[in-house]
Parts: structure tokens; C-alpha cells; sequence
């Protein structure tokens, strides 16, 4: 008897120290996945790249993705800057690939030119999301989504602006002379912009473009043609730059001449930065169509839709609104920008 209780006894220490042991363990340890990682704690790796940040609307937008893409939104994000070098973009895209990424996306500095890449990345099976500027591919299954503004109905929309406050002036001029400093030639808000303004102006009859050529969408470009205009003595009526850096640096130009922006010359411009807020309430642009940059969380929640197997829209537009100067009092204090 007495050496069965002995073998109890024994017994009872062993399961003890099991039990202790089992206590001892992390119990709050998710299962793992089948490449040893928790569910919850699995992070969506993104490699994003932007077109470049010479302009104050690219830098918002970069920021708005660098707040929404975050490890606590379950996003780990790898951002580069292509620094406005197509040849350079598409090599950071192919790293991407090489880096085996989850998800891949990229605001293209042109349109045209992506399907081998974006072949390689759907080989590799690898989805992609295009931000702000559209491509042109042969197969529009190469990527998955695109989020952006609608550029066309942006041209539309400024030029309709344009025609009824040229009207409203009741100048008596036959023929209004156009200036039109477009953005990167070849980006698709380049192409849109510049048809929706061109349509709209040709149909009415009464303006004519004496000047048209790229400003790159910068400050520096605007400069530059501002300059150009002026040496050939165009006596233009209207200027429409096709962002508001461009804008900036063409009234600089004006103001070094004795030219008062916003009265001698109108001044149409795109992209809505708090600069050019303050340039309306200042009375040197009169009128500026929006072009929204704050798409970080369209992307971030894009990007779990197209990972988790879920349909999403081909086209993904950003809301977008026309401030005339007159309003722009109202509203600059909501431009972070």
C-alpha cells in the first residue's frame, strides 16, 4: 500500500510539473501561417513609386499615402521617388519584383510604355494598383485598378468656368488670345486637361491659342514659358496652367513686368494647393479646378480589397470641386497642402 501511494505521489509531482510548465507558455501566440507568421500580424508590403515631387501637389500626395499606409492599418509600405525619370521608374518597379512584394503601385510619370513590366509583375504574380496618372496597355488586365481624377472632365469643367466668366467681363474683344502651359507631355493629365480645354475654347469660336507648350508641371516651367511669352509679345488675355506651380511661375513673371495677374491676364490654373488659394484671395488667379491628392486611403483600402480576392472597380475617381476666386476665403483653411 504504502509503496502505491509512493507511485501517486510520483505520479501527481510529474503532472504538475506539466501543468506548471504549459502555464509557463505565451498563450496569447496567434497560429501560424504557412510561412510562420501570425494571421494578424501579416503586414501587406507595398512598393510604391512616385513619378517625382517637384511640385507641392506630389508632395501631398506622397504624404497622404505615408499616413494611410502604415503597419497599424496593416500596410508595410516601401516608398521610392522616381525623380521624374521614366527609365529610373520602371527599374524601381522591376526591384519591386524582385523583392517579391505583396503589391505594387505606381504613380506613372508618362502614360504609355508599361506593358512589358507590368507583364513581368503579373507573371510573377504580383498585383498592381495605378495611382493619379492613367497607362495605356494592350491588355488592361496587366494591372489591377486605377485611382485618380477624371482629367478630362477636370479640362472640361475649367474651360466651361472660363467662357461664362469671360462673358460676365463683357469686354468688347472679337478674339481672346490663350496661353496654355501644359504638364508633362505624354501624362495622362496632360492628355485630358489639354483636350477638355481645347474642345471647349475651339467650339466657342472666339479664342484662339497663340501660345501652347510643357512647363513639366513645375515652378521652373512656368517661369520659363511665362518668359517666352512675353519675348514674343503675344498680349495674351488668358493664361491655363495645367497646375498651379506652373501658375506661380508665370505670376512672378507678370509682377517683374508690370503686368498685374488675375486683371490684366486671367489666370485658369489646376491642382487646388493652399499657394494658389492664396493667390485667388490675393486677386492674381481667378479661378482654379481641384485635382485631389489625398488618395493614401483609397489606395490603403484598395489594396486589402485586391488582396483579400475581393472585385473592385476598374476606375477608382476621387471627388473634385471648381473654387472661383470669390470663394476661395471659405475654403483655404481646409488646403493642408
Amino acid at each position: 500500500m504504502n509503496k502505491l501511494r509512493k507511485i501517486f505521489a510520483c505520479l501527481f509531482l510529474v503532472v504538475c510539473a506539466v501543468v506548471i510548465a504549459a502555464c509557463g507558455k505565451d498563450s496569447s501566440k496567434k497560429p501560424l501561417n504557412d510561412k510562420g507568421a501570425s494571421d494578424e500580424s501579416k503586414l501587406i508590403t507595398i512598393g510604391y513609386v512616385q513619378s517625382g515631387t517637384g511640385a507641392a501637389w506630389s508632395f501631398a500626395n506622397v504624404e497622404s499615402i505615408q499616413q494611410s499606409c502604415t503597419e497599424e492599418n496593416g500596410i508595410n509600405l516601401i516608398y521610392q521617388n522616381a525623380e521624374d525619370d521614366f527609365d529610373r521608374q520602371i527599374e524601381i518597379v522591376r526591384s519591386y519584383i524582385e523583392q517579391k512584394v505583396d503589391l505594387i503601385s505606381f504613380t506613372p510619370i508618362v502614360s504609355e510604355g508599361w506593358d512589358e513590366v507590368l507583364k513581368e509583375a503579373k507573371d510573377a504574380g504580383i498585383p498592381v494598383i495605378v495611382m493619379d496618372r492613367m497607362v495605356e496597355t494592350q491588355d488592361d488586365t496587366l494591372y489591377n485598378c486605377w485611382i485618380g481624377s477624371n482629367f478630362l472632365l477636370e479640362g472640361y469643367k475649367a474651360a466651361d468656368w472660363l467662357i461664362e466668366y469671360m462673358k460676365s467681363l463683357k469686354l468688347d474683344k472679337e478674339e481672346y488670345k490663350v496661353a496654355l502651359f501644359q504638364g508633362t507631355i505624354g501624362a495622362s493629365a496632360e492628355i485630358g486637361r489639354t483636350q477638355g480645354v481645347e474642345e471647349m475654347l475651339n467650339a466657342e469660336g472666339n479664342y484662339k491659342f497663340v501660345y501652347k507648350d510643357t512647363g513639366d508641371f513645375n515652378h521652373d516651367g512656368g517661369v520659363r514659358n511665362m518668359e517666352k511669352v512675353l519675348e514674343q509679345n503675344l498680349d495674351i488675355d488668358i493664361l491655363i496652367a495645367e497646375n498651379d506651380d506652373m501658375a506661380l511661375g508665370a505670376i512672378e513673371v507678370m509682377e517683374k513686368n508690370g503686368i498685374k495677374p488675375g486683371q490684366d491676364i486671367v489666370i485658369v490654373s489646376f491642382d487646388g494647393i493652399n499657394a494658389a488659394f492664396q493667390a485667388m484671395i490675393e486677386g492674381k488667379i481667378n479661378c482654379v479646378m481641384e485635382c485631389n491628392p489625398l488618395t493614401g486611403k483609397l489606395l490603403a483600402n484598395a489594396a486589402k480589397t485586391v488582396m483579400n480576392g475581393d472585385p473592385i472597380s476598374k476606375r477608382n475617381y476621387v471627388q473634385e470641386e471648381i473654387f472661383p476666386a470669390d470663394t476661395a476665403a471659405d475654403y483655404i483653411d481646409n488646403r493642408k497642402y
